[in-house]
């Protein structure tokens, strides 16, 4: 098995390169390094088409990698795993995204163990939305020639792909290992969830307007892990379906605007908010 951790895109909406952001005081990368060197030690990292070798060696002398560039540019996210392919289609890759920090080493451990020759891959559920997460799974080499053929559709949704492959899935022990880091709202989540751990709470979510139509409902008590209310946006929008994205909603803490970076308490009562005609 070789191993492939994918340093993400542009970072447009964090504003900084990912690998280099830090949680508890340690990189994304070195954690992703630290937890993946038990498993293999063919790790390599992808890095984008447009990265020179040494220009990436330069920025990171620290990083002793085998390093992957994207085979073109703005591939998508499928390009990682293209790349791997390309280099290895014999040998079973484990795909890691850099920005699931709260993936750890016994749900890794599981997708090893549950890899069978016979099926194209090993995912996980996402225990928020239920869909197969493709960029924390164990592909099989049955897999390459079913990559190749929808790239040459030019088909790059991810979820798509690994949905369409024939697979074992699995439900990750901590129902937070999946959460995804696209945004600085989101490193204060899982920094508070690194310092403090996931901790239960009641909550009441009141939804408006537009999020009320979507979820099907003005209200709902809810039970959550979530930190801060970045956190638990995250977790009805994936559970409803909401399709409006963070920037595009205000929230509301007992009855008072509030960053979203706020931690919640057991019995607070959230208002989401979306945009409303006339401003």
């Amino acid at each position: 098995m070789k191993v492939l951790i994918l340093t993400g895109g542009k970072s447009s909406r964090m504003g900084q390169p990912k690998a280099d952001l830090q949680i508890g005081g340690q990189t994304l990368l070195d954690r992703a390094i630290e937890l993946l060197k038990e498993f293999t030690k063919e790790i390599h990292l992808s890095i984008a088409h447009h990265a020179s070798l040494k220009e990436f060696k330069s920025q990171h002398p620290e990083v002793n990698l085998h390093l992957l560039p994207d085979l073109e540019p703005s591939p998508g996210p499928l390009g990682g795993l293209q790349a791997a392919f390309h280099h290895d289609p014999h040998t079973p890759w484990l795909i890691l995204a850099i920005d699931l920090p709260r993936i750890g080493k016994s749900d890794l451990a599981r997708l090893t163990e549950a890899y069978h020759p016979e099926k194209d891959a090993v995912s996980f559920l996402n225990p928020l939305d239920h869909h197969p997460e493709p960029l924390c799974a164990l592909y099989s080499p049955s897999a390459a020639p079913k990559l190749a053929a929808v790239l040459e559709k030019n088909q790059r949704c991810a979820r798509r792909f690994l949905a369409s492959l024939d697979r074992v899935d699995l439900e990750p022990l901590d129902p937070q290992a999946l959460l995804n880091l696209n945004r600085p709202e989101h490193l204060a989540e899982l920094e508070h969830l690194h310092q403090h751990g996931p901790i239960e709470k009641n909550v009441t979510v009141e939804y408006f307007a537009k999020l009320s139509q979507e979820a099907g409902m003005n209200s709902e008590n809810s039970r959550t892990s979530a930190a801060t209310l970045t956190g638990l946006w995250e977790e009805v929008r994936l559970r409803h379906h909401l399709t409006l994205d963070l920037p595009h909603i205000k929230p509301a803490l007992n009855n008072e605007f509030a960053p979203w970076e706020s931690p919640l308490k057991e019995h607070d009562t959230i208002a989401f908010m979306p945009p409303f005609a006339g401003g």
